[in-house]
């Protein structure tokens, strides 16, 4: 998670959506008093900073806690005036194509795959386990609150235009967490398992099983 004031912009991270190389990238464009959560494991080319808080000096009076904390999260520190007045985004992933990479992950990454370094993909579909970050872009009330969700498949291009509108400027150069994808070839009927557990999700990015033989 990164909140810049410099550029008045909060990115939320979701999972395997290239969160971590988004914000490699976007942490060298920070300003000193900019905030970037911790990653792990930690990647070369990110400095968290500013995420603990020192109370009465700092602007915030809670400390802010990893990567993966959701809008929600981030607008109960930092009050409703600034979430309104920043510009808040994430990424999405077509949903088969973001659960083979969970599950590539899980199965190959040393820092994830302890206890399922043998999964196959049909145990994986099974227990339902997916990558689903509805609650990372979504209020209480279940309606959308960050102005942007980004598509992963368009990713340069997205975030270029959010640096026009905001006054920065970033290359996509960070490959972090890469190498651990497997070729899979899902069924129908895994497709559309997948599909329905991200129904949610799918209404906020318009993603949909028709389509997603297009985004391939």
């Amino acid at each position: 998670m990164i909140i810049s004031h410099k550029y008045k912009f909060i990115f939320i991270k979701t999972a395997k959506t290239a969160g971590t190389s988004i914000e490699v990238d976007l942490n060298k464009i920070l300003g000193d008093s900019d905030i970037s959560t911790p990653i792990f494991p930690p990647v070369s080319g990110h400095k968290p900073k500013n995420f603990k808080q020192k109370w009465p000096k700092s602007l915030f009076k809670k400390d802010f806690g990893n990567s993966h904390m959701s809008a929600s999260e981030v607008k109960n520190i930092i009050g409703n005036r600034i979430f309104q007045e920043y510009f808040v985004f994430c990424v999405e992933r077509e949903p088969v194509d973001k659960c083979i990479s969970h599950y590539s992950m899980i199965r190959n990454s040393p820092h994830h795959n302890k206890k399922t370094k043998n999964i196959s993909f049909d145990e994986y579909i099974l227990n339902r386990k997916f990558p689903i970050d509805t609650d990372k872009y979504v209020g209480k009330n279940r309606k959308l609150i960050v102005n942007k969700i980004l598509k992963y498949e368009n990713l340069q291009q997205e975030l270029n235009s959010i640096g026009l509108l905001l006054g920065f400027n970033i290359h996509l150069t960070s490959n972090a967490k890469n190498g651990f994808r497997e070729f899979i070839e899902p069924t129908n009927l895994q497709k559309s398992i997948i599909y329905k557990e991200f129904e949610e999700s799918n209404k906020h990015t318009g993603y949909s099983l028709m389509s997603s033989n297009e985004l391939k």
